[in-house]
């Protein structure tokens, strides 16, 4: 799939930095008529000079593309790990949590439209340099950093040396993610990755094509990418929407593709849907559907299934051989955790997962320069 971005497309976007204050982009070769080709996500778009993608903000400028995302988070947030939602890596931890303007999906049911559908020039954003992300992470206790609310791919530059600064610093770092990424940047940015969150939003073309203007394949692809050529731990998430993807025979068909392709072990999590941006007229979604989704998933095999954006007994992990409860949560809280250095009390079976923080603690000569870090330039951001 390419796309020739159209010339009005961007009309009123104001380059306001000069060129030199851009942060050259990754990902994209020049064309001929001063046209950028963005090879980053499966959109592929050819970028005219003084346009943007269809992601906002990547942008062409004389020729050359560059990320207004890069060291400009539009939402910085400290979250439990479980919102993501991670329920097998470092529960009860806290992350450090952040998104830009822009994403490289059109999905009608976003519920974090307010930045995701908008350009750069249209959210307040604040100017943080990866280093200082590791520090605001650090000195707020939290051993991880998201990469999160919109879709982090688009703002790939910034993920990565943020990856660096984290962990030259002892942090992990997680992507939440729509998976809608080409294989040229895919290692580029996963190979620097702990975890990750995939939102597989459905499992027929017709609801990626009508709902998200995108395509399936390439978010299957890169599931199996995860799978087979990285050690990142993943989970994956699928919000159920009522009427567009329901159906008890399409949870039959994701949940056997996941078995069949990831394992059994791969925890999968049903999400409620709750009406948002262009999909007011849709209720939401049952818990009677989530369950239903839940019993299917389990069924064929799939030995960790979750309910979440409901109150629910399915936000526990179970062990699957011996049924103790392990780890008891409520909403995002961790309430208990039962397990035995990653194996279940009861039967002794290993549950996979990372179930400690395998930088260990963090030296103290960064501490001392975390807690330093400046209050006059960060004091702005309410965490």
């Amino acid at each position: 799939m390419t796309e020739d971005v159209p010339p009005d497309a961007m009309e009123d976007l104001k380059i306001l930095q000069k060129t030199a204050e851009l942060h050259e982009a990754r990902w994209w070769e020049p064309e001929a008529n001063n046209k950028a080709h963005c090879y980053l996500c499966p959109r592929h778009c050819h970028i005219g000079d003084g346009q943007a993608g269809f992601c906002f903000i990547r942008v062409n400028e004389g020729g050359k593309l560059y990320s207004l995302g890069y060291a400009s988070p539009a939402a910085i947030q400290i979250d439990p790990i479980e919102k993501k939602p991670l329920n097998h890596f470092l529960p009860g931890t806290r992350v450090f949590s952040m998104g830009t303007a822009g994403c490289n999906m059109g999905c009608f049911f976003c519920q974090n439209w307010d930045i995701s559908k908008s350009r750069s020039d249209q959210v307040r954003s604040t100017h943080v340099s990866p280093e200082d992300v590791a520090l605001l992470a650090i000195k707020n206790n939290c051993p991880s950093i998201a990469f999160t609310y919109n879709e982090p791919t688009i703002w790939g530059e910034y993920v990565i040396d943020i990856c660096h600064a984290a962990k030259e610093h002892g942090l992990n770092t997680v992507m939440v993610t729509n998976g809608y990424i080409t294989y040229d940047a895919f290692h580029d940015i996963y190979d620097h990755v702990d975890a990750a969150n995939v939102d597989l939003k459905a499992f027929t073309e017709n609801f990626y094509g009508r709902i998200t203007l995108t395509h399936l394949q390439p978010v299957l692809d890169t599931l199996k990418w995860l799978k087979n050529e990285t050690n990142v731990w993943f989970e994956i998430t699928n919000l159920i929407i009522p009427s567009l993807n329901d159906d008890a025979e399409e949870f039959r068909k994701l949940a056997d593709w996941i078995f069949e392709n990831l394992g059994a072990d791969v925890p999968l999590h049903f999400t409620a849907f709750h009406p948002d941006f262009k999909l007011q007229d849709k209720p939401r979604t049952p818990p009677e559907t989530l369950h239903r989704a839940r019993a299917i998933a389990l069924e064929a095999g799939l030995h960790y299934v979750f309910e979440g954006n409901i109150h629910s007994d399915a936000a526990h992990t179970s062990c699957p051989s011996c049924k103790t409860l392990l780890i008891r949560r409520s909403w995002h809280d961790l309430q208990q955790n039962r397990l035995k250095d990653g194996r279940c009390p009861n039967c002794g079976l290993k549950i996979p997962g990372r179930w400690s923080n395998p930088r260990g603690a963090t030296p103290a000569k960064t501490l001392q320069k975390a807690k330093s870090i400046s209050t006059e330039r960060y004091g702005h951001i309410n965490l």
